[in-house]
């Protein structure tokens, strides 16, 4: 059959390239949005991470900002000085009076606040003429106003005196020992030492130092404080002062008593021995026999200063008459205050005495000092929480700075493929090999989509989206369960949502302590409720804080963190906020975590059921023969014949 030829046409029908071209804007669509979402990311990273550093300055100025809450709302801006020297001042005191509970403590800082107003000292230096003083005499510190007598006088005689307050207190207490007595004579004590420098030649400070040498003689010889002070003088007329006055004495009234002479009454008299001597000695005639009486009676070291004392008896006389009664201390005082330099100071110490006599300075400085001494005992577990947060963060930006090099990459496969998808165009009408070779492309490059997909899946941004998804939720779940999980879950969550966090936290924190904040009220006043106001918000702060260390207590059986976590629990309890009850007023019964308790009782148990084992041992001996024994009762064994008898 021969050979014929049918014409044809055919008509080429191209379905790729209107797909393609489909592809390729939206590949370009999703390159941008990628970009995008990273920028995205990064903005949210920069925007949080100066967040997260004001967030953990807030952080450890919470405790702070709570404890200073009541000092806060009474206006007072103080310096931080000179609550620390008061604080270290008494807590000095303290030492001395270690067996007064805080009740009774609490009357003699009252005192110290009351004597630094009357004297117009700062309650520092008050403070310290009170550690000063009941060092030198327990006895003087039995009540707070004995020692606050005491100390009022010693600041007024060195006021008086311009000598430092400590050598003024020692000189007063020992005075006061010297010649036994009670802390109510301070006030006379001082005047007569400053009426002795008015009306003679000895200072305040001469007087004092003679009296350190003589006093407890002059104790002795049954001399008057006033009378004492009147020999000084006598003395001191001659140029014979301090502690050289104070050696003369001391040896002369020795002398004198030894000599017999004074005791008309039964009790020697200092003025009558001298008296009966002056008798004695006038009735002489000549020199030598007067030197010789001199010689007998004081002997050669003492024979001038009794000389001076038997020629001025008139002048002994009159000096004591005019140091008995006065108030020639105080006067000395307010002389020497009116100055300009003076005038400052006590400007200076009204300033600091307004600060330390505050109430709610005190205790906001109470609850600073406790939250400051917490933090440092718990600096470990504070640093090992820093470093997981920061942590977190260098995993973020590895993650950004990787997903930016994928981009990158993405972007560079893209160009590529880019290319070829365009020259597929040309080529594809006439060789399907090209069709072939683009349709492997595209699948390809499809895959790698779904790759990018699944990366871009883990992207902080997709996780942020879940998160705001299963906020609501989470929010409920963390309250209902509070008290087990819920705050340490809300303190982790913190990191994101730092202000959310704290505002549950204290909502939690002020519905579980109401009570005590409405009792506050109620039972002490605004000052009392202020600062159970504080340490609620100082306790929404510890609670997460307490279950995040319980929590890893549990599941890692840590030491460090158990007993940081009884640590919380302990200091809780002391600043008075509630343990014992949830939000609902139910009580809470949570073991505390204690790893080691733990494995010790595991172990008491494991030895009773060993202790409590019995061995059976069957033995094939009908007539019963064999026996067993053991070295120790640890074990009890018993044994049994397995025989039949008589077979």
């Amino acid at each position: 059959m021969p050979a014929f030829i049918v014409p044809s046409i055919f008509t080429a029908i191209d379905k790729l390239t209107s797909p393609i071209k489909g592809m390729i804007k939206s590949l370009d669509s999703f390159g941008s949005r990628a970009d995008a979402a990273i920028s995205r990311s990064e903005r949210l990273f920069k925007k949080l991470t100066p967040a997260l550093s004001g967030a953990a300055k807030e952080f450890l100025a919470f405790a702070s900002t709570a404890a200073i809450t009541a000092a806060i709302v009474s206006g007072i801006s103080f310096s931080s000085k000179s609550l620390i020297d008061y604080q270290d001042s008494v807590a000095k005191f303290r030492t001395i009076v270690s067996d007064l509970s805080d009740k009774d403590f609490a009357k003699f800082q009252n005192k110290i606040n009351s004597v630094a107003a009357d004297t117009k000292e700062s309650s520092i230096t008050v403070a310290n003429s009170f550690e000063m003083i009941a060092g030198l005499n327990a006895k003087l510190a039995e009540t707070a106003d004995g020692l606050g007598t005491v100390s009022k006088a010693a600041i007024t005689l060195s006021q008086a005196s311009k000598d430092e307050l400590g050598k003024s207190a020692s000189n007063l207490v020992g005075i006061l020992n010297q010649f036994n007595l009670q802390a109510d004579q301070a006030n006379r004590v001082i005047n007569v030492l400053a009426a002795g420098q008015a009306v003679g030649a000895s200072s305040i400070i001469e007087t004092a130092d003679a009296f350190t040498v003589f006093g407890a003689v002059a104790d002795a010889s049954n001399l008057s404080l006033e009378q004492s002070t009147a020999l000084t003088e006598v003395l001191a007329s001659k140029q014979i002062k301090g502690a050289e006055a104070g050696t003369a004495l001391r040896g002369t009234l020795i002398k004198l008593k030894a000599a017999g002479l004074g005791y008309t009454s039964g009790l020697f008299n200092t003025r009558d021995a001298l008296a009966e001597l002056k008798t004695k000695f006038d009735k002489l005639h000549t020199a030598k026999e007067k030197d010789a009486l001199i010689d007998k009676v004081f002997g050669t070291i003492n024979a001038t200063t009794g000389t001076i004392l038997l020629n001025n008896i008139g002048l002994y006389d009159t000096f004591t008459k005019k140091v008995t009664g006065t108030s020639e201390a105080q006067k000395a005082a307010e002389i020497n205050n009116n100055t300009l330099s003076k005038s400052l100071e006590r400007l200076s110490n009204k300033w600091v005495n307004l600060i330390t006599g505050s109430e709610r300075v005190s205790a906001g400085v109470d609850m600073f000092t406790t939250a400051v001494i917490f933090l440092t005992d718990h600096m470990e577990g504070i640093i090992t929480t820093g470093a997981v947060i920061l942590g977190f963060f260098a995993g973020w930006k590895a993650l950004l700075i990787g997903s930016k090099i994928a981009m990158a990459a993405y972007n560079i496969a893209y160009g590529i493929n880019n290319a070829i998808q365009k020259r597929s165009l040309f080529y594809t009408q006439g060789n399907t090999y090209a069709k072939t070779a683009d349709l492997i492309a595209t699948k390809a490059i499809t895959a790698a989509q779904w790759l990018w997909n699944a990366a871009m899946s883990a992207n902080p941004i997709a996780l942020i989206v879940i998160g705001i998804a299963l906020l609501v939720a989470g929010v409920v779940l963390a309250i209902k369960y509070w008290n087990e999980w819920g705050a340490a879950a809300t303190a982790v969550f913190a990191i994101f949502m730092p202000w959310l966090s704290l505002i549950i936290s204290l909502i939690q924190s002020f519905r579980r302590n109401w009570d005590m904040i409405t009792k506050a009220f109620k039972e002490g006043g605004v000052l009392a409720g202020i600062k159970a106001i504080g340490a609620t918000l100082l306790d929404a702060v510890l609670m997460p804080l307490q279950q995040i260390l319980e929590i890893i207590a549990k599941v890692t059986g840590a030491d460090w963190a158990s007993a940081a976590a009884k640590d919380l629990q302990s200091f809780r309890e002391k600043i008075g906020v509630n343990v014992t009850t949830d939000e609902s007023g139910q009580p809470l019964e949570k073991a505390a975590v204690d790893p080691v308790a733990a494995k010790q009782d595991a172990l008491v148990q494991k030895m009773e059921s060993t202790n409590n084992a019995k061995v059976d041992i069957n033995v094939n001996d009908p007539n019963g023969r064999t026996t067993a024994s053991s070295d120790n009762n640890k074990v009890n064994i018993s044994t049994s014949s397995t025989m039949q008898f008589g077979k």
